[in-house]
């Protein structure tokens, strides 16, 4: 479990796609990581499978692949890595589990002194349920808030400090972002469906 504050920021390294598909990044972590570990990658809960000093590996499902932007990204692209939650952390951003719906295309973004607000356009109309003003999303694993959302579009909006400590801050229109939607609402809607 994760709560969509990043702590650490990684470098792609290579992604191998081959029989079982391999991504290599590097990160300097304060927490020494093992074999078996879990990390957040751009809000993909991921596996550690081997560590050679600040080298990182981890094997990718077809769906893990089929549904993240990984394949989108240069080698030498920032990911943004957040640590699994420990029974004694404070839940800062919101439940997010690393199990992300798919991606969002990055439509329009004002930068500003302030505040940015970037809007984010979805294809699949059954994630509307989800997303609602003043509710969570997890953008490439970070923890926001929506401020608006329409039919086929939301907008969230990006204090100074997130943007600078995030890979958002790098995005371009057009560009694919993972998403997770808000992991409670998910679970309320299909008891509600299913009751």
């Amino acid at each position: 479990m994760f709560t969509g504050l990043i702590s650490a920021s990684a470098t792609l390294v290579a992604l191998e796609k081959k029989n079982r598909p391999v991504l290599t990044l590097r990160a300097a972590l304060k927490k020494p990581l093992s074999v078996g570990d879990s990390v957040a990658v751009d809000g993909v809960c991921l596996t550690v499978i081997e560590r050679k000093k600040d080298l990182l590996r981890f094997n990718l499902a077809a769906p893990t692949l089929k549904l993240a932007n990984f394949q989108d990204r240069p080698v030498g692209s920032a990911l943004n890595i957040e640590l699994p939650l420990t029974l004694s952390d404070p839940l800062g951003g919101h439940m997010v589990s690393g199990h992300i719906d798919g991606t969002v295309r990055l439509r329009s973004l004002n930068k500003s002194d302030g505040n940015s607000r970037f809007t984010f356009t979805f294809r699949e109309r059954e994630w509307r349920k989800f997303i609602v003003a003043r509710g969570s999303v997890a953008l490439n694993g970070v923890s926001l808030t929506v401020a608006e959302v329409s039919a086929s579009w939301f907008a969230v909006e990006l204090i100074p400090q997130t943007l600078a400590t995030t890979n958002l801050r790098l995005l371009r229109v057009g560009e694919r972002v993972n998403i997770e939607l808000d992991l409670i609402g998910k679970y309320l809607f299909n008891f509600q469906k299913h009751k």
